[in-house]
């Protein structure tokens, strides 16, 4: 027993050593934000590529559709020539014959005049595919190919349906048969005329 000792009194236990452990490398949060910067840089740099390679094909979609109008415009322009040649023509006969008529003209002359013109364009209309359809009085109505404008009357029965008046021609693509426009008739419709009842006689 020392001097310092008192006696009966417990010695201290001994603290136990605590264990210093060091924490776990803490990540490179500077790395890490360079790596994600580069690829943010990449996919900017990749979407900036898809725009233009969009706006390119938009252009050439452009280009190619304002090629097409042009293309078409020429193939109209050249099925379209023949047809304006022909009424380039007729309309210099129009003015030449105007400038020429003379002041006694009678009403069969000038008759007589239109109808050459008319035929100038019925032969202009056939060559870009166009017929006339010419129906007459007596045929019988068709509603492929006729219109009609007004109903008349008929004085027999077999002239029922049958095309009283024409009033205007029709026209019909000549390739497909095909009625572009038809013509204005007037029809014949047959009645029975109606019948007087006869009276009964009175027999006293």
């Amino acid at each position: 027993m020392t001097l310092h000792e008192t006696p009966g009194a417990a010695a201290a236990p001994e603290e136990p050593a605590v264990a210093e452990s060091l924490p776990e490398a803490a990540p490179d949060l500077e790395g890490r934000l360079t790596e994600l910067g580069a690829a943010v840089g990449a996919l900017r740099q990749e979407l900036r590529a898809a725009d233009e390679r969009s706006a390119g094909r938009d252009r050439m979609i452009e280009r190619l559709h304002d090629d097409n109008q042009k293309l078409r415009a020429g193939e109209r322009r050249m099925v379209l020539m023949p047809l304006l040649t022909d009424l380039q023509r007729l309309r210099n006969d129009l003015i030449r014959q105007a400038a020429s008529v003379p002041a006694g003209v009678t009403a069969d002359q000038v008759a007589g005049l239109l109808d050459s013109f008319a035929q100038s364009v019925e032969l202009t209309l056939e060559r870009g595919g166009v017929g006339a359809i010419r129906p007459v009085p007596g045929d019988r109505f068709d509603g492929t190919r006729h219109r009609p404008a007004a109903v008349l009357p008929a004085s027999r029965p077999d002239e029922d349906g049958c095309i009283a008046d024409v009033l205007s021609d029709g026209y019909l693509d000549t390739t497909s048969g095909r009625v572009l426009t038809p013509a204005t008739v007037r029809v014949h419709r047959w009645t029975e005329p109606a019948t007087a009842p006869q009276q009964e006689e009175n027999h006293v």
